[in-house]
């Protein structure tokens, strides 16, 4: 009925024991490496914990994070201790997750963004010990450093661009950035070299993968602007053999210039143009594509063939953290309530859970 197997590009999971533990069993021995079987949904996350409890900032780590979770604590236990917060920061505290790296990220991020003076007050009010200066300063540094990585990681588990030409570019960028800051730190050079050689080695198939290259040639965002200028002339080729494989698409026919004289033209071979072959192919589209500078994914409308190369090679998502949650359990669908459901009433449900805000302001 739908044809779905001529349109499924990927599969995409975490990496989580039980998934590990069915393609193991099950899947292809090849598709399953050692390497992959273990980590965190977060690029990274086990990596910088493990190199900073490790090294030489390990007691600073525990005395600060400690300090840290007792403000958590406090206020998310007791109601008054989260207005205490409030009222003198003007602003309410986070609370991280355990099983997301980038809520404790953001949790730090809130307290840092604090006032010496104010931290000062909130931990007095809460009755919880003071942050040091050192153990500020160190607070400070891991906001700052892995900034970086908790935008990638908010990009590639976004919903609004779950794109596959995210990654490489994201990743590219997390590199630089580091390494930009690796010269000026005080506590977090290792952090640092950690996550840059584990992005080099856990995503080293990504970096070499063709499908990845046409994911990200194909956006407009990116087209061939990431690439060294030895790398271009490859995914260029690889972008227009590509576009010449994809079924014929509509293209937009350009008006020919209005002339009293068409016959003579037609004739007479001189002046501008006049030896220029007339192409409207793949080749041709790819070509004008590359050479223009509109970023916003509405340039596509322009290239329909290289769309087609951009839909086929973009459906794959950069991370499965966006699914996790449309299936979530929050959103009440794999309840004991709902396992009499027929698959038509499931698709409806699941369709309207994950347009809500739209049928909201529908609704409004």
């Amino acid at each position: 009925m739908f044809n779905i197997e001529r349109k499924v590009q990927a599969t995409v999971t975490d990496n989580g024991s039980n998934f590990v533990k069915a393609f193991r069993e099950f899947g292809p021995r090849e598709e399953v490496e050692e390497g992959d079987q273990d980590g965190n949904e977060d690029a990274g996350f086990e990596d910088v914990t493990r190199a900073v409890i490790q090294g030489a900032t390990r007691k600073l780590f525990y005395s600060a994070m400690a300090k840290c979770s007792s403000i958590w604590n406090k206020a998310h236990r007791s109601p008054l201790a989260a207005e205490a917060v409030e009222e003198i920061g003007k602003m309410k505290l986070i609370i991280p997750c355990v099983t997301r790296w980038n809520s404790e990220y953001n949790a730090v991020q809130k307290i840092v963004s604090l006032t010496d003076a104010q931290l000062a007050e909130v931990c007095e009010r809460l009755a919880v010990p003071k942050l040091l200066a050192n153990e500020l300063a160190f607070l400070n540094e891991y906001a700052e450093v892995l900034k970086p990585l908790a935008c990638a990681l908010d990009l590639l588990q976004g919903e609004t661009k779950c794109f596959l030409g995210l990654v490489i570019p994201a990743l590219q960028t997390l590199k630089k950035r580091l390494s930009d800051k690796k010269p000026h730190v005080r506590f977090f050079s290792e952090v640092i070299e950690t996550v840059i050689n584990e992005i080099d080695s856990r995503f080293r198939k990504s970096f070499s993968s063709r499908e990845a290259k046409l994911a990200t040639a194909s956006s407009p965002q990116f087209r061939l602007w990431w690439l060294p200028e030895e790398e271009k002339e490859d995914v260029r080729r690889m972008l227009v053999a590509e576009a010449l494989n994809m079924e014929p698409a509509v293209n937009k026919t350009a008006a020919a210039p209005a002339s009293s004289d068409s016959g003579e033209e037609d004739f007479f071979s001189y002046g501008p143009g006049a030896n220029r072959e007339t192409s409207t192919g793949p080749p041709e589209e790819v070509r004008k594509y590359l050479e223009g500078t509109n970023k916003k994914l509405g340039a596509l409308e322009d290239f329909p063939t290289v769309k087609q190369v951009f839909i086929k090679y973009n459906t794959t998502l950069p991370s499965s953290a966006a699914v996790e949650r449309l299936f979530s359990l929050g959103g009440n669908l794999f309840t004991p309530q709902r396992n009499l459901m027929t698959d038509e009433h499931f698709e409806q449900v699941l369709l309207l859970r994950y347009n809500s805000k739209i049928a909201t302001v529908a609704v409004e």
